[in-house]
């Protein structure tokens, strides 16, 4: 039988990894606002992750048919869990989202969304507990943290393409 390792990551989710038959790691994260995140691993050096592929609900169910899963859906199983109530969550700046470019305060995140801005993540460069000035770069990737639903909204504000 397949070995899974499971490793929980506090306030975040779970994330799940196996090695194939063919000797390559794959893993999934599950956060805590239902998102999942596919990883796979570089074969040379397997605490490399080559790439992540970011999954909606859907893009979940559609993966899991094609592998052959029966989907059982159960809204109690779906629901949220939260640390007593938080939320963190990696949220990708859509490069056409209306507020990629613009600074944290000017877009006004927190009083729009509710969720904080606790780092940003461009690339190599990191910047933890970004203030006001610290600009939204599209493509980079920001650490959301509230409720379940604040850093959904967050989500939503960074995903969606400007109107």
């Amino acid at each position: 039988m397949t070995e899974i390792d499971e490793t929980e990551l506090p306030g975040i989710g779970v994330r799940r990894e196996f090695t194939t038959r063919g000797g390559m790691r794959l893993g999934v994260i599950e956060t805590r606002t239902g998102a999942r995140d596919l990883l796979l691993y570089d074969r040379d050096d397997p605490d490399v992750c080559r790439s992540v592929v970011p999954l909606d609900e859907r893009d979940s169910d559609v993966l899991a048919d094609l592998l052959g899963a029966d989907i059982v859906r159960n809204d109690a199983a779906s629901t949220l869990v939260n640390l007593e109530g938080l939320a963190i969550d990696w949220v990708g700046i859509d490069p056409s989202c209306e507020v990629a470019g613009m600074t944290i305060g000017d877009a006004k995140i927190r009083s729009r969304t509710g969720a904080t801005v606790a780092a940003i993540i461009d690339g190599d460069r990191s910047v933890p507990g970004p203030g006001p000035e610290e600009v939204l770069p599209g493509g980079a990737v920001v650490v959301a943290v509230g409720s379940a639903e604040t850093v959904q909204r967050m989500e939503a504000l960074l995903s969606n393409p400007a109107p």
